[in-house]
């Protein structure tokens, strides 16, 4: 399973599990592939998807790249779970991907107290009536599926055009998906949100994310074009938010490797969660390349433990 330099133990071999449209994954990589390498792991990419791919051939499979894995979501959550059957290691584990794969897990933050945007959730066999007659927040809104990634069907509406938005549920509860409808915290447009991300549970460094929802641009199949990041530090309230919400996590299922918790800041007051993100998150290692050294060692770490 491993390979063996002269002079040397055993190398152990990572996989970094990569989508079918994105097999090079994405800026983090480069950086955390030379980090590995200096921690001496071996790490190369592979598709999830691939059924040519020998996993059994890994020490470790880190599934942080799966993109794509919302539009097959069984056939991911088989693969995630085939994987721990057969006796591979999956970072983060099976059971952590599964929860986190639908946004319904804010539901469980949000009764441990971790403070979340408000949602309403219509799910699929809805009536029409219902939808039509469903009480929305006054003013701007967000629409979007529970399963979604990357911005995926999602679109922000303005007071007046509400009918758009109830149209737009009805569209994803009847492609058997379910909607969720928020109130769009205006302050996005002036202060953006900001992205925590955590190492082995512990804060690595943060980033603000400008506004990625335009005004009527409808529902597109991602967001990405929009993204703008830069380095920042978060705030006190942030950290504390942040670390409650994953802390309620890894309660549920266990340590993760890697997460970020994504928030925005409110006009009650505080930050409010938007996403905590421990299945496919992108980690902005360029903007912090300290924290792909941090993650190297994490996984490294669990590698002599096996």
């Amino acid at each position: 399973m491993s390979n063996t330099a002269p002079g040397l133990g055993p190398r152990p071999r990572l996989a970094a599990a990569a989508g079918l449209l994105y097999p090079d994954l994405h800026d983090d990589w480069p950086l955390l592939r030379a980090a590995l390498a200096a921690a001496g792991v071996d790490a190369v990419t592979a598709v999830w998807s691939d059924p040519g791919v020998d996993w059994s051939a890994f020490d470790l499979v880190l599934a942080s790249g799966t993109w794509g894995n919302i539009h097959h979501v069984d056939e991911f959550l088989a693969w995630a779970d085939g994987l721990a059957a057969s006796g591979v290691a999956v970072r983060n584990s099976p059971a952590t991907l599964r929860w986190n794969i639908d946004k319904h897990y804010l539901l469980d933050l949000e009764r441990a107290g971790v403070p979340t945007v408000p949602t309403r959730w219509v799910e699929p066999g809805t009536a029409d009536a219902d939808v039509a007659s469903a009480a929305f927040p006054e003013g701007e809104v967000v629409v979007k599926p529970s399963v979604s990634g990357g911005g995926y069907r999602t679109a922000r509406y303005e007071a007046h055009e509400h009918p758009a938005a109830r149209a737009h549920v009805a569209e994803l509860i009847a492609s058997g998906r379910t909607a969720m409808v928020q109130p769009y915290e205006s302050r996005v447009d002036v202060e953006g949100e900001t992205g925590l991300i955590y190492i082995g549970g512990t804060f690595s460094h943060a980033v603000h994310k400008g506004p990625m929802i335009r005004r009527g641009a409808g529902p597109l199949e991602h967001l990405l074009d929009n993204l703008v990041i830069t380095p920042a530090p978060p705030t006190t309230a942030q950290l504390q938010v942040a670390g409650r919400a994953l802390a309620t996590a890894e309660e549920l299922l266990g340590p993760t490797s890697y997460a970020r918790v994504d928030m925005v800041e409110t006009w009650g007051g505080g930050p409010a969660l938007l996403e905590l993100e421990l299945l496919d998150p992108v980690l902005f290692f360029p903007h912090h390349p300290e924290g792909a050294v941090t993650l190297a060692r994490e996984l490294a770490g669990l590698l002599e433990t096996r």
